[in-house]
């Protein structure tokens, strides 16, 4: 059996969405229009989508709009992103001064991490072993 994850993100502003998951943590973008971008690797993609065309999809408007997107996104969730060098991406974010949200920490699974927030507030876990 394959299996292949997809996640998509409904955003904010996708030219800020853009710069952090390709320029700052450092994503290959795959393909992307003026509403979209797509991030893959092996058996998981990544789709940015600009919040405008979740106006145009009613019975998801209806949902976030009933489940909290108001009140913010990223509520108990976080997307995890293993990376080849993990201080590489973390001085990146440093030297940029983007906000951390928890420095780089060891975890007892014998990896390392630190974590961020994208622009429209889903925390994000960047990590390497």
């Amino acid at each position: 059996m394959s299996i292949l994850f997809r996640m998509e993100y409904y955003v904010k502003d996708i030219e800020a969405s853009l710069d952090f998951y390709e320029n700052l943590v450092g994503l290959e973008l795959y393909g992307r229009n003026e509403r979209a971008a797509r991030f893959n690797y092996d058996c998981f993609s990544l789709l940015l989508t600009s919040e405008q065309l979740l106006n145009n999809k009613e019975k998801e408007r209806a949902y976030f709009d009933q489940n909290g997107m108001a009140q913010g996104k990223g509520n108990g969730a976080e997307m995890i992103i293993v990376v080849d060098s993990l201080e590489v991406v973390y001085e990146r974010v440093q030297q940029v001064g983007y906000p951390m949200v928890v420095g780089i920490e060891s975890y007892p699974w014998d990896m390392r991490g630190f974590k961020i927030a994208d622009p429209d507030g889903n925390l994000i876990r960047i990590t390497s072993e």
